[in-house]
Formats: structure tokens, sequence, C-alpha cells
């Protein structure tokens, strides 16, 4: 199984061409949150205690981001409709 293992360059270089070659907003996001997964989990197998506070900081930040989008989106329905939604 040592012979499955990745150099942190070879994943830079894999996520990094992967996520350059994509061209859609939403798929290139995922590719890097795929890439920052792998990271993370890398940096959970070597030091436990920063991979949990990292992952939770980062959680927090997209879980606002994910909030920010879905109020928006909330906004924009309400607006369509010309007042309260409920959709």
């Amino acid at each position: 199984m040592a012979g499955d293992r990745t150099s942190p360059e070879e994943r830079k270089l894999f996520h990094t061409a992967r996520i350059n070659r994509e061209r859609n907003g939403v798929r290139k996001l995922w590719w890097a949150a795929c890439w920052l997964s792998s990271e993370l989990k890398h940096l959970a197998k070597r030091d436990p205690a920063k991979g949990h506070s990292t992952g939770l900081s980062l959680a927090e930040q997209l879980h606002d981001i994910a909030d920010d989008l879905n109020s928006k989106h909330q906004a924009y329905l309400e607006d369509q409709k010309g007042g309260r939604s409920r959709v």
C-alpha cells in the first residue's frame, strides 16, 4: 500500500491541472473542494488536533457562504412572487 501514497507535489500538480482545465465555475469550486479535502485528510493524519481545528474553521466559513447564498436565493424568490415565499 505504500506505493499508493502521493507526495504533496504530485497532489498539487494533479489538482491544480484539474482545476485549471475546468471552465464551469461550480465544477471548478467542486474540484478545489476535493483538493482541500485531500490536503485536510493528510493534515489530520500528521496532526489530528490541527486537522480537527482547521476542519472546523473551514466548515464554519463554508457554512457562512452557503447561508449567504441561500438568503440571497430566498430574497430572489420573494421578489419574484412580490411578497413572502415559503418555497
